[in-house]
């Protein structure tokens, strides 16, 4: 900086900031299925663990009932087969003694913070599971039968829950152990065994090179084939699973930064838009002069509009709250319905004296559990759905009491125009919003009912809508209700003790 220069004063040198492209704050890093390797594939894995143990028992099941039946067989040979008495028994304690140790490992809670601990758990499930596996081989026939095709059980199991190469170590290691189990059967290191009545190949040293090289190679090429088609197929599969995945991340991305933004600029739209009712009312009320008639007209033109425009803001932030996961909803009390709907009647009467519209309230005393915040976003939109959607010099017949427990009943009934029955589906989406209903009120935001579908899934509410073109519609709902109803005595007003009108 030139000596002599105050850089509090405004004759120094211009500030200059440039910005290069590609600066300003780091990108979010993208989302991948690595992102997707954590907490969620532990989970996953352990629910794998899970099933695995179950499919387990089965087979104990299986075993212990090969062992029964070679107890209770009439004679030592049944449809062929020499049903052996005590290794099937041995198995099934075996394996029943592991999966009570497996099941013993798997946390109640499926919240891991690490993957490797299911995979290890999942690895010691598979290797000890080949070498039984091996011994039932071994018992039942390694040559004679077709039990060396048991392996593939374990082989697609892996594909399914491994990538390929770990799949195809499974492989492997289904074939060293088959392998071994021959060489010791062959050199009479563990005498063959079969269970076929007639003994078949079980003599191994007699059995030609050429024998050994078809039937070991036919044995591995259908593991080979198997394991080719299994693992592509569960690559594909979980390729397709992460890229759902990073796809509703994404779209769940992309929906909070649009409700973030809705949120900012509706609190922004919020202060001028009441700066300027309230302007507007001083200009209507007179106390900035008398304004001609034409200017009152313009003048109440934009007061309509900005009551519409407020009514949107309140409905746009409603939704924004309902669908924030960032916050907790507010905790369900017990409620005064009657005193509710009085309220929210009440609230609705301007507007509804303004189209000619009159209430018929029939209040029966109940109080029901529910958050206050949540019950006064329900009847606020379907008292003013009501009215806006009734004819000039209708009647709005509203009602609530106790119904089938455990619920209380809350009954909105208009006389208006009415909704067809195959657009009744569509009235609770986002700014959807009939031909008729714009016809007949422009004004309408379309999301009112929007609201009270978002509050009725978070709590629970059974909302039914009854409606025919012309005549009107009724919203029914059913609102669990305290244990201990209101008194009576609190709403006698002469004409029914149970009742009380508006």
């Amino acid at each position: 900086m030139p000596a002599g220069v105050d850089p509090a004063s405004g004759d120094g040198p211009p500030g200059v900031y440039r910005l290069s492209p590609g600066q300003g704050p780091a990108p979010e890093p993208p989302v991948t299925a690595v992102a997707l390797n954590g907490v969620g594939d532990a989970v996953l894995l352990w629910r794998h663990a899970a099933w695995f143990c179950r499919l387990r028992w089965r087979v104990v099941g299986l075993m212990a009932a090969a062992g029964l039946a070679a107890v209770l067989a009439p004679a030592p040979v049944l449809v062929g087969l020499r049903l052996p008495r005590l290794w099937p028994w041995v198995v099934a304690g075996i394996l029943a003694l592991l999966n009570l140790a497996y099941l013993r490992r798997i946390p109640r809670e499926d919240s891991p913070a690490d993957a490797v601990q299911p995979r290890l758990h999942l690895w010691v499930q598979i290797g000890l599971d080949l070498l039984v596996l091996t011994g039932v081989v071994h018992c039942l026939g390694s040559v004679e039968t077709y039990a060396p095709l048991m392996y593939l059980f374990h082989i697609v199991l892996a594909c399914i829950f491994f990538p390929p190469l770990h799949s195809l170590g499974v492989t492997a290691a289904s074939a060293v152990l088959y392998l071994s189990c021959l060489v010791l059967e062959t050199h009479d290191l563990l005498p063959p065994a079969t269970v076929l009545a007639y003994g078949g190949l079980a003599q191994h040293a007699e059995l030609p090179a050429g024998f050994w090289g078809w039937r070991i190679g036919s044995i591995f090429g259908v593991w080979g084939i198997i394991w080719y088609l299994a693992s592509g197929l569960a690559g594909r599969l979980r390729r397709r699973e992460e890229e759902l995945a990073v796809s509703n991340q994404r779209l769940q991305a992309s929906g909070e930064e649009r409700t973030r933004h809705m949120l900012q600029t509706t609190h922004q739209l919020k202060a001028p838009l009441a700066a300027i009712h309230a302007n507007v009312q001083l200009l209507l009320g007179g106390y900035c002069g008398r304004l001609p008639e034409p200017a009152l007209a313009v003048v109440g033109k934009v007061m309509e509009r900005c009551v519409a425009l407020a009514h949107q803001i309140q409905e746009m932030l409603q939704l924004a709250n309902l669908r924030s996961e960032g916050q907790a909803p507010p905790a369900p009390a017990e409620v005064d319905l009657v005193a509710a709907m009085q309220t929210a009647v009440a609230a609705v009467e301007p507007t509804a004296s303004r189209r000619g519209v009159r209430f018929v309230c029939e209040l029966h005393p109940v109080a029901v559990r529910l958050a206050e915040d949540h019950l006064r976003m329900l009847l606020d939109n379907l008292l003013s759905n009501a009215v806006n959607y009734s004819y000039a010099g209708g009647t709005v017949t509203v009602g609530c009491g106790p119904g089938p427990s455990p619920d209380a009943v809350v009954t909105v009934a208009d006389q208006g125009i009415g909704i067809p029955a195959d657009k009744l589906p569509k009235i609770f989406e986002d700014y959807y919003r009939t031909a008729e209903a714009t016809r007949h009120n422009k004004a309408s935001t379309g999301l009112g009912l929007a609201v009270v579908r978002d509050v009725v899934r978070l709590t629970g509410i059974t909302l039914e809508v009854e409606s025919r073109v012309g005549q009107g519609t009724c919203f029914r709902l059913a609102i669990p209700r305290c244990p201990d109803p209101v008194p009576t005595a609190a709403y006698n007003t002469g004409r029914n003790p149970a009742w009380h009108t508006c």
